[in-house]
């Protein structure tokens, strides 16, 4: 067991940073609310915005998701640059999205999605932590950023994001880049 210890610290200490980490960026913010729009454009942040959740210490391209605010945001270099309603997985019937940081590990397009009962086609796929990842969900029926629904009719745990945006994130991201989900 002894051999073990450092193994047992080091995920405690990650664990410590990730929650110290994503406390800081979520707090700041105020609370998003649902949107009324099925696919909603990216919203660019006014140049002022001092209420963006982007670490302001972070010099990196990075992907904040607040699953309690069901809401994205692109930082880049400490800013907002874009931000949107997303729906993330069903916390109600045991298929929540993961809480934690990872980096994105690849880039599709033109992918089918399997899993038990489902085969889905997207048209983007940026897979981050085994089969999680952000996907385009163009037979999703309400409004992304739907604060009660996305708890019984959400994913099976991954982040759908309108097309439009979807599209924009695939442009904006790369093999690599960061990706902290917060409650």
């Amino acid at each position: 067991m002894r051999g073990y210890a450092w193994a047992v610290a080091l995920a405690a200490a990650v664990l410590v940073v990730t929650v110290a980490l994503t406390a800081r960026i979520f707090t700041i913010d105020q609370p998003a609310t649902g949107s009324t729009q099925a696919a909603p454009r990216p919203s660019t942040p006014a140049a002022d915005d001092t209420q963006s959740p982007c670490p302001a210490n972070d010099t990196h391209r990075r992907v904040l998701v607040s699953v309690s605010r069901q809401h994205l945001w692109l930082c880049d270099d400490g800013r907002s640059v874009a931000t949107s309603p997303v729906t993330t997985g069903r916390s109600a019937t045991g298929h929540g999205t993961p809480l934690g940081s990872w980096r994105i590990v690849s880039h599709e397009t033109a992918r089918y999605l399997e899993g038990p009962g489902y085969r889905i086609h997207v048209h983007f796929w940026l897979p981050f932590f085994g089969d999680i990842g952000f996907h385009d969900s163009p037979w999703q029926r309400f409004p992304y950023g739907d604060l009660e629904r996305y708890q019984t009719e959400g994913s099976q745990g991954c982040i759908h994001v309108p097309g439009p945006m979807m599209a924009e994130l695939y442009r904006w991201t790369r093999v690599g880049t960061a990706v902290t989900i917060a409650a």
